[in-house]
C-alpha cells in the first residue's frame, strides 16, 4: 500500500486536518487533526465554547466522511488548491503501513 499524509489547515474552516492520499485504491480522505485541536484548545480553551468553531468542526465532519477518488499526487494536488489549500504549504510524507 503507497499511503501519504500532509497537515493542513482547511481555508475555510480553519479546522486542523490530516489529508490522506491512499496512491495505491486512489482516492483521498481527510481527518480531523485532534492531537492538533487538543493543543488548541490547551492554548486557547475559550475556542471550546465557540460557537462559531464547532459549526465550522462540524462541517468539516461532512468532508470527512467522503473519499474522492484521484489517481496521481498532481490530481490530489490540483484538488486541494481548488479547495483554496496553497500548494506550496502541502508537504506529504510517505507512510510505510505493515
Amino acid at each position: 500500500m503507497n499511503l501519504f499524509k500532509a497537515h493542513i489547515i482547511h481555508p475555510h474552516t480553519h479546522v486542523p486536518l490530516i489529508v490522506y492520499f491512499n496512491q495505491s485504491d486512489g482516492f483521498v480522505s481527510f481527518e480531523r487533526d485532534e492531537k492538533v485541536l487538543k493543543a488548541i484548545y490547551l492554548v486557547k480553551s475559550d475556542l471550546a465554547q465557540n460557537e462559531s468553531f464547532q459549526e465550522s468542526l462540524k462541517r468539516t465532519s461532512h468532508l470527512c466522511q467522503t473519499q474522492y477518488p484521484l489517481d496521481t499526487m498532481e490530481e490530489v494536488i490540483e484538488f486541494l488548491s481548488k479547495i483554496g489549500i496553497d500548494p506550496k504549504e502541502i508537504e506529504f510524507e510517505q507512510m510505510i503501513v505493515h
